[in-house]
C-alpha cells in the first residue's frame, strides 16, 4: 500500500507526541519510586486505562474481530466471568498487597514464604514478559508491514525501540500517559470502522446481527464433558474469570498501576473502572467484527453458506484489509496508528515492569542502601535493556516465522498462559492458607505449570486427535496447583499437630 501524504503525516505526529511526553516527564525524576510508581500517586482512572491498554494488546485488536466473524459469539459470553473477578481482587488481594507498601508484588512470597521462591517467581514472570513482548512487538509488525509495504525488520526495530526511548526515559508517569492515549486512539479506531461500513453499505446494525444469525453464528454450546470442544459458555466464562483473576493478582504489569494508586480505595476504583473499560473496548472490536462480517458478505455476492466457507480461513485479516482498502486518507492512518498504539502500551508497560522486578527482586540485594540516584540509574538501564532484549527477540522471531511452519498466534496465546495460573497458585495459597508453606506451594506451582504445559502442547503425548481448549489452561492450573498446595500444607500441618514435625 503507498500510504497518502496525510496517512504519514498522522503517523508521525502520533509518534513524536510519544517521544515528547517521555522527555516531559524524564525531568520529573528524582527517585526509583518516582520512576516506578508515579510517586504513588497516579489517579486511578488513568491507573484503569493503563491496565486496559495494556493487556489489550495488537492480538487482541485483530484477533477479536476475526473471532467474531469466524466463530461467532460464543467467546464473548466468557465476558460475564470477568464482573467475576474484580471482587476477588477487591476484596483478597489488593488490601493485602496495598498494605505492604511494595514496589514489586513478588516482595510478598519473601514475606510470607522463603527469598527464593520471590525469586523464582520474579525470573519467570521476566521471561514470560520478554517473551510476550517480543510476540506483541512482532504481531503489530507484521500486520503494518503487511499492509504498508514496509520492511519488516526496520518497523520492528522502529517500533521497539521508540518505545524503549520514552518508556526508558519517562518512566511509570509517561507509560500511563502513553497508555491513555492509546487506548483512546484505539476506541477511535474501532468506532471507525463500523461507522464506515454503516455509511457504505446503508445497511444498520441491526440488519448485521439478523445476517448473522442467519449464518449460524449466534448459536452457542452451553457445556460439554469433552475438553477439546473448543468453546463452551461455562469453559468461556470459567476461562475468562480464572485468567482475569489470576492476571490481575500476580503479574506485576497489571499490578504495578494498583501499586501505584495513592490507597487502597483508589486501587479498588481502578479495578471496577478497568472492568468497564476492557468491556467496552472488547465490545466494540467485537461490533467490528459483525460489521465486517456483512460488509464482504454484501461484497462477495455469494450465498451465505459459500461465504462463509470462503472467509473462515482469512477471517483475521479481514479488518488490516479494510484498513488498507476502504477507509480514506487520515483515518487509514489514524488505524495503523491505533494497531502501533495496541503494541507500543503493552510493550512500553512491559518495560517498566521488568525494571521494577529485576532492580526489586533479583538485584535488590546488590544495590547500596541510600543511594537513590544509583538505584534510578539502574532501574532506567534495566529498562533500555529489557527493551532492546524484546527487540532483538522479535527480531528472532521475524526469523524464525520465515524458516518453520510456525502457527505464531496459537503459539503465543497458549505459550503465554502457561505461567498466569501457578503464579497465582503462589498468592492465593498464601492468602487464602495460613498452613501452606514454601515446599507446598512451590509444590502447587509446579503442578499447575506441568497442567499448563500438558494442555498447551501435550495432545499428541495423550493420543488426542484435537488439542484440550485453551479455555481450559488457565483454570486447570490453577485449580490443580492451589488443591496440591492445599493437600500438602494439611498434610504438613497434621503431621506437625501430631508431634512428628514442626
Amino acid at each position: 500500500m503507498r500510504l497518502a501524504g496525510l496517512d504519514i503525516a498522522v503517523i508521525i505526529a502520533y509518534l513524536a507526541s510519544l517521544s515528547l511526553i517521555g522527555v516531559y516527564f524524564s525531568r520529573r525524576q528524582v527517585s526509583r519510586e518516582e520512576y516506578l510508581l508515579g510517586g504513588r500517586s497516579v489517579h486511578w482512572l488513568l491507573a484503569a486505562g493503563s491496565v486496559v491498554a495494556t493487556l489489550i494488546s495488537t492480538l487482541t485488536f485483530l484477533s477479536v474481530p476475526g473471532e467474531m466473524i469466524r466463530y461467532g459469539v460464543a467467546y464473548f459470553t466468557g465476558l460475564l466471568g470477568l464482573p467475576l473477578a474484580i471482587p476477588v481482587l477487591t476484596r483478597i488481594l489488593l488490601p493485602k498487597l496495598m498494605s505492604l507498601g511494595i514496589t514489586s508484588m513478588y516482595e510478598y512470597l519473601e514475606r510470607r514464604y522463603h527469598a527464593a521462591l520471590r525469586r523464582l517467581a520474579a525470573g519467570v514472570f521476566t521471561l514470560r514478559t520478554l517473551i510476550w513482548m517480543a510476540l506483541v512487538v512482532y504481531s503489530c509488525s507484521i500486520a503494518v508491514a503487511e499492509m504498508t509495504g514496509w520492511d519488516l525488520n526496520a518497523t520492528i526495530a522502529v517500533t521497539g525501540l521508540l518505545t524503549t526511548f520514552y518508556a526508558a526515559v519517562g518512566g511509570l508517569r509517561t507509560v500511563i500517559w502513553t497508555d491513555n492515549i492509546q487506548l483512546w486512539v484505539l476506541a477511535g479506531g474501532a468506532i471507525a470502522i463500523p461507522v464506515s461500513v454503516w455509511m457504505r453499505t446503508g445497511l444498520s446494525p441491526a440488519g448485521w446481527w439478523e445476517l448473522f444469525s442467519s449464518a449460524g453464528r449466534t448459536e452457542i454450546q452451553f457445556f460439554s464433558l469433552d475438553l477439546t470442544v473448543r468453546l463452551t459458555v461455562v469453559g468461556a466464562i470459567l476461562s475468562q474469570f480464572f485468567w482475569s483473576a489470576c492476571t490481575q493478582g500476580s503479574d506485576q504489569v497489571a499490578v504495578q498501576r494498583y501499586l501505584a494508586t495513592p490507597s487502597l480505595r483508589a486501587a479498588r476504583r481502578t479495578a471496577w473502572a478497568y472492568l468497564g473499560l476492557n468491556l467496552t473496548v472488547v465490545g466494540l472490536l467485537a461490533f467490528c467484527g459483525l460489521a465486517l462480517f456483512a460488509f464482504y458478505y454484501q461484497a462477495s455476492g455469494l450465498r451465505l453458506a459459500d461465504f462463509q466457507r470462503a472467509v473462515a480461513p482469512r477471517a483475521d485479516s479481514l479488518m488490516p484489509q479494510f484498513i488498507l482498502e476502504e477507509l480514506p486518507a487520515g483515518v487509514s492512518g489514524l488505524l495503523l496508528a491505533a494497531l502501533l498504539a495496541a503494541a507500543m502500551s503493552s510493550l512500553s508497560s512491559g518495560i517498566n515492569s521488568v525494571a521494577a522486578v529485576v532492580s526489586q527482586d533479583l538485584a535488590g540485594r546488590w544495590r547500596k542502601p541510600g543511594d537513590e540516584r544509583g538505584a534510578l540509574l539502574f532501574a532506567k538501564a534495566v529498562s533500555a535493556v529489557a527493551g532492546a532484549g524484546a527487540v532483538g527477540l522479535a527480531l528472532l522471531t521475524a526469523w524464525a516465522v520465515q524458516r518453520t511452519d510456525w502457527n505464531l498466534i496459537d503459539l503465543s496465546q497458549r505459550l503465554n498462559h502457561i505461567f498466569v495460573g501457578p503464579l497465582a497458585v503462589l498468592f492465593f495459597a498464601g492468602m487464602l492458607l495460613p498452613g501452606v508453606g514454601a515446599v507446598a506451594a512451590t509444590a502447587g506451582f509446579l503442578v499447575g505449570t506441568s497442567w499448563g504445559v500438558l494442555v498447551a502442547f501435550g495432545s499428541g503425548w495423550l493420543g488426542l486427535e484435537q488439542p484440550i481448549s485453551f479455555t481450559w489452561l488457565v483454570p486447570g492450573g490453577f485449580a490443580a496447583g492451589l488443591a496440591t498446595a492445599a493437600v500438602l500444607g494439611a498434610a504438613r500441618h497434621c503431621k506437625s499437630v501430631d508431634g512428628v514435625t514442626k
